[in-house]
């Protein structure tokens, strides 16, 4: 008899995980763009993918590490990583970087909490504009002018894209450098199988100075990820389809 419920994909298991942890490292080009930056990859791909339940376990296998072993140490780390899901919010909504935060949370013990505010004081004015601006100008540079002219008449869209997405949540570089917050933009975008987007970030890591050759190796990483999360992306360009663009 047919039927049309679509079938349940199977859930990945701790041990896959892990496997995917030690792949990501492996694979990510630390020797060029630092050994402390495979991770957010993987927050961003994860979380983003639809496996925050996974971010804890990350979390955990970081901590055991001879670099996070006193709380100034982990504090350190759970601010890269809470900035990581934060600038995530504005690539795939609120949900599942939330989801995580929570699941995070609950495993961190209470001396490695962090209570910091990254966002204290923020003003939604010209110097926060200014500050958009600026690092959209770098990943856009003359092609911002074709999505202001879209833009143009759908003005939600152009207050929201240069107040919020890049004056709040991504021109902060205060935590996560210029390479990081690409990391975490690009992660969130390729693995939703989102192609426009995709080769704009494509684009612009490589503005920002990141090798042809390392954005397809983190291009690579990311399809692991998808793999992982049972997540087709077949939509998406390659580093080589946008070169030419750079």
């Amino acid at each position: 008899m047919a039927t049309n419920e679509l079938p349940i994909p199977r859930d990945p298991t701790e041990d896959e995980a892990l496997a995917l942890f030690k792949a990501l490292e492996e694979k990510f080009p630390s020797k060029t763009l630092g050994d402390d930056k495979w991770y957010i990859l993987a927050f961003a791909a994860i979380v983003g993918g639809g496996q925050p339940s996974f971010a804890p376990l990350l979390y955990r296998e970081l901590i055991k590490r001879p670099e996070f072993q006193t709380p100034e140490q982990r504090q350190a780390l759970m601010r890269r990583i809470r900035e990581t899901l934060f600038k995530l919010i504005v690539i795939v909504g609120v949900c599942k970087p939330l989801e995580a935060i929570f699941d995070i949370d609950a495993i961190t013990r209470p001396e490695d909490k962090d209570y910091t505010f990254s966002r204290e004081g923020w003003q939604c004015d010209e110097a926060n504009a200014k500050r958009g601006f600026e690092w959209q100008n770098r990943i856009y540079q003359h092609n911002q002018a074709n999505i202001d002219n879209v833009l143009a008449s759908q003005r939600d869209f152009d207050w929201t894209s240069k107040q919020i997405t890049y004056g709040l949540y991504l021109s902060d570089q205060s935590i996560l450098n210029d390479v990081e917050t690409e990391l975490t933009v690009l992660s969130g975008i390729m693995i939703q199988n989102l192609p426009r987007e995709t080769a704009w970030h494509l684009r612009g890591t490589r503005r920002i100075g990141v090798s042809k050759e390392d954005v397809e190796t983190i291009q690579q990483c990311i399809e692991l990820v998808a793999r992982f999360c049972n997540l087709r992306l077949h939509k998406v360009p390659r580093v080589a389809d946008i070169e030419h663009e750079v």
